[in-house]
């Protein structure tokens, strides 16, 4: 009899959907014949929708080869957690005698150069190496990819047009909640730099909160004002000067599992316990990510309400996580089973929810939930394009679970413009590969395999974000 297990291995795809033969993968995907080729080039060539990312600054216009590692690399991105706070800051900005006293206490260059060392030697940066000397015209050498970008940076945002459009990057849907230390003007100049790539806003719920917490409020008033600020991201001009398309939540890594909170008191309690903590320190981070944990889903419970009823979608942050300043044991994608549900006097109301970063490395989970639940989504970026070879295996596990309608490509680009361009490229690459695999076992015919890229590549975006009615 042949079960679900056998058919997968007689068409190739077990080990590959298990992640364990990601080179025999390659190798089953390679196009076998001209048909085959044509299918790859022609899902190479698609235009790409963005659907989490970051804006780009000017501060990487001129870099040296260990300071581009280092903003790439997510273990150095939370490289001030390790030390007392400030103290990296300090550090990295100071004189030779500053870093000097601050190493004799901390040992910060050694960690440092720890990090920028072992990123070095990652798959990843070889290959990037590759794919940007390819572009850039230059040896396959990382100081001379550095020196041929550096050269382009006199004209950096020209530099980012030509990477985005030789990517085919259409739509971007830009998380302001981390912006690089950009202001309204800077965000503005990025749009203007990428066009005509067209940048949508999301607004992230912790960047409400963060700056309410600060102030001396009761809790109505709290409550009342978080409220206004989300309508008028959502409605108005409240991001940054421009109107939001969604909102993103990164309450997962701090209090791992969510769950809506309808109590008024309980969250005015709650505000009053935090509110009597600020200015602690504490020694358990575990303890210190609690405080305040009922408040804050009680103001995510009320930000979701306002994507409901205006049928907008929120990402919420799975997987990945930049340890040491997150916790990672919290992020699973399970734990965001009852937002997905959103129970309320009996019925459940499933407001549109997009874990984003595909829950990596627990990808299973983030595809089981999106398989179950009608209103949950699937979202890639930063395993696109982290994982580099390793999408093609990814994709294949997806896609085994996830409805086509649903998978949403992604970057989670940050800090330099080649990411963006990178996950596009390899994104792209793999999925093609994936897709050839399913066309030859017989699972999909061509003309599915090529609508298929492009609901993944851009439509599921422009449907889920209603961008074409715009």
């Amino acid at each position: 009899m042949t079960t679900r297990r056998s058919f997968l291995g007689q068409t190739g795809l077990l080990g590959a959907a298990l992640g364990a033969g990601t080179a025999s993968a390659a190798a089953a995907a390679a196009p076998a014949n001209s048909k085959e080729a044509d299918l790859q080039h022609a899902i190479e060539q698609m235009p790409v929708d963005d659907s989490h990312c970051h804006p780009i600054s000017k501060k990487d216009a001129h870099t040296s080869a260990d300071d581009f590692l280092e903003r790439l690399a997510l273990s150095a991105f939370p490289a001030p957690a390790y030390f007392p706070a400030g103290v990296y800051d300090q550090w990295h900005k100071g004189d030779a005698a500053t870093r000097a006293r601050l190493d004799s206490q901390y040992d910060i260059a050694k960690t440092h150069r720890a990090m920028i060392w072992h990123f070095s030697q990652s798959v990843f940066v070889k290959a990037m190496v590759k794919e940007m000397a390819s572009f850039l015209g230059c040896k396959p050498q990382l100081d001379a990819v550095i020196e041929a970008r550096n050269a382009r940076g006199s004209d950096y945002y020209r530099y980012m047009n030509e990477l985005f459009r030789d990517a085919r990057i259409e739509n971007v849907m830009i998380d302001t909640g981390y912006a690089d230390g950009l202001d309204a003007d800077g965000m503005h100049a990025f749009e203007a730099a990428v066009a005509p790539t067209k940048a949508r806003y999301l607004a992230r719920v912790e960047t409400i909160t963060d700056e309410l917490f600060e102030l001396d409020l009761g809790y109505e008033d709290l409550r009342d004002k978080f409220v206004a600020r989300v309508r008028d991201a959502l409605d108005g001009t409240g991001n940054f000067g421009r109107r939001s398309w969604g909102m993103k939540s990164y309450l997962l890594p701090d209090i791992g599992v969510i769950r809506p909170t309808y109590d008024d008191t309980a969250a005015a309690s709650s505000w009053q316990a935090f509110r009597a903590t600020r200015g602690k320190q504490y020694q358990d981070r575990n303890e210190a990510t609690q405080r305040g944990k009922v408040l804050r889903e009680r103001l995510l419970t009320l930000a979701l309400e306002e994507c409901l009823e205006r049928d907008m979608p929120m990402q919420f942050h799975t997987g990945d996580g930049e340890a040491p300043s997150v916790t990672l044991r919290n992020q699973h994608a399970y734990y965001l089973e009852e937002v997905a549900r959103f129970d309320k006097d009996g019925l459940l109301r499933q407001p549109k929810i997009i874990p984003i970063h595909a829950g990596y490395p627990l990808v299973d989970e983030a595809a089981w939930l999106s398989h179950l639940y009608v209103n949950v989504y699937f979202e890639i970026s930063l395993m696109n394009p982290f994982i580099h070879q390793g999408l093609l295996a990814r994709f294949l596990q997806i896609m085994e679970a996830v409805p086509l309608s649903k998978i949403l490509f992604g970057s989670d680009s940050y800090h330099v413009p080649e990411m963006y361009w990178l996950a596009a490229r390899w994104g792209k690459r793999y999925l093609a590969r994936a897709l050839t695999v399913y066309v030859r076992d017989g699972l999909l015919s061509t003309d599915e395999a090529l609508e298929a890229a492009r609901m993944v590549l851009h439509l599921n975006n422009r449907r889920l974000y209603r961008l074409d009615s715009a």
